[in-house]
């Protein structure tokens, strides 16, 4: 059903209602979002549709060197634009009327549909390549103390199976159903975690175990990876991500010929070619609902 948008002139009482545009807009800035794929990827910038990531790894049976390799291809959902609803009228008003930078405020509100998309691919993603293990049955899910010790012990030895025989990296991550994290984020300053309060999903710091809050409310899986610290190191990531420069882009209502502002966000995803049966670098568990 089709409605008309018709412009009328009001004489409501708003009383002392303080309206500023410039806060309001402010305040969207400032609304933290984190894509959980760029936190914990190493980033490798793409130039073609497809790319290889090639890495060189050890034969323990004849102790000769062998490569091994991953094709990063885009992901087929991100080929095509996300439409933002916010006309260029709009953002040529903005700069006219409140000297307002339009385009710059269209791609930080386009950021955290961007990381909610990426978001969503990305748990599909783990499902699709972590090594299922044993679930953790909690000894007492209704308190924080054991569930901390009980689910960091688990990630931890997960962590160190994954550098066994070969050692990769210490620096790793561990994406939690909120249920749990919960515990992590109650208790974690006795065990001298850190904090991270700049970005929604990120949760805590423990050691060199990064906790995060997996977006998704009806979660019951623990995903563990390795995390590269500098962020190049292809040798120690578990995830890969090829990555194009974000467009923000025009196109026109068909019916309105209105002009609309959308974002093209083409990125593409692979394991690390290092990870392979016998030696994952990506596992998963479930913690059953008690």
């Amino acid at each position: 059903m089709k409605k008309e948008l018709i412009e009328e002139t009001h004489n409501d009482d708003i009383g002392t209602a303080d309206f500023s545009f410039n806060k309001l807009i402010k305040t969207f800035e400032e609304l933290p979002t984190v894509s959980l794929l760029r936190e914990v990827a190493t980033i490798v910038p793409m130039k073609m549709s497809t790319g290889n990531i090639i890495n060189i790894r050890r034969n323990a049976s004849t102790n000769s060197f062998e490569t091994v390799e991953a094709t990063l291809t885009i992901n087929t959902a991100s080929s095509n634009p996300i439409q933002s609803g916010l006309s260029v009228e709009a953002m040529t008003d903005l700069n006219n009327q409140y000297g307002l930078d339009g385009y710059k405020i269209a791609a930080n509100l386009l950021k955290g549909i961007v990381d909610q998309t990426e978001n969503d691919a990305f748990i599909v993603f783990l499902d699709a390549n972590a090594l299922n293990t044993t679930p953790l049955v909690l000894s007492d899910p209704n308190s924080a103390e054991p569930c901390l010790f009980e689910i960091t012990q688990r990630v931890q030895e997960l962590i160190i199976k994954m550098n066994t025989p070969n050692f990769r990296t210490f620096s790793a991550f561990a994406i939690l159903p909120y249920k749990n994290a919960a515990s992590i984020s109650a208790l974690s300053h006795y065990v001298r975690g850190e904090e991270e309060a700049k970005k929604d999903l990120i949760l805590n710091k423990i050691g060199n175990t990064s906790y995060y809050v997996n977006p998704d409310v009806t979660a019951t899986k623990v995903y563990v990876g390795l995390k590269a610290k500098d962020k190049k190191s292809l040798g120690a990531s578990s995830i890969i991500m090829g990555t194009f420069p974000q467009e923000l882009l025009k196109s026109t209502h068909v019916e309105s010929f209105q002009a609309n502002i959308g974002l093209l966000n083409r990125y593409a995803t692979a394991m690390n070619p290092l990870h392979d049966t016998g030696s994952e670098m990506l596992m998963e568990f479930t913690i059953p609902t008690q």
